[in-house]
């Protein structure tokens, strides 16, 4: 039956080239017929399946840019001649769940994320941003906090450990958080 249904559905094609062949490659495993769509205004710079009016983002593209950020936050430190960063998983969930509030629930960017009760620390830094309709948001997130004093100083800061979390939601905005801490 589930078969059948994913016959019938309508996808329409929003995936880069990668992910379009690891959705076709599966479709093909599990029996589904596939149809190649030539129209290249199919193909956009970020994944999702569109289910009627819908969309759906793949995680994995957020996941991409976290760590695309935390590379070139890292070798900006190393062009400075600081330490890099040690990416923390508790961080980085803190991250993740402050970036999908400001997301989902359209609050402004805020640093309120609740770190204290989390992880012992003795210095902590966030930093925080969003955008929408750019070519490549992450880098633009980049740019941004490099571009001012504040979460410059953030960024080469005398930390150890950093946890970053990106979201996006229906209207195709983007909020990063990039958490900065040492530990006690």
């Amino acid at each position: 039956m589930l078969k059948n249904y994913l016959q019938r559905v309508n996808f329409k094609k929003v995936f880069t080239p990668l992910g379009a062949a690891v959705l076709g490659t599966a479709m093909i495993l599990a029996g589904i017929e596939t149809t190649q769509l030539s129209n290249d205004s199919d193909i956009l710079s970020d994944s999702s399946i569109v289910f009627g009016s819908k969309s759906v983002y793949a995680q994995s593209d957020l996941v991409a840019m976290e760590k695309s950020i935390y590379e070139e936050i890292n070798q900006y430190r190393s062009r400075r001649g600081l330490a890099p960063l040690k990416l923390n998983s508790h961080l980085r969930e803190i991250a993740r769940q402050h970036s999908n509030r400001m997301a989902s629930e359209g609050i402004s960017i805020g640093h309120n994320y609740g770190i204290s009760q989390r992880i012992p620390y003795s210095r902590k830094a966030e930093n925080v941003t969003f955008n929408r309709g750019k070519h490549n948001p992450a880098k633009v997130a980049v740019e941004n906090w490099t571009g001012s004093s504040r979460d410059h100083q953030d960024i080469v800061g005398k930390y150890e450990l950093t946890g970053i979390g990106v979201a996006k939601n229906s209207r195709g905005e983007y909020y990063f958080t990039q958490i900065f801490i040492n530990p006690r």
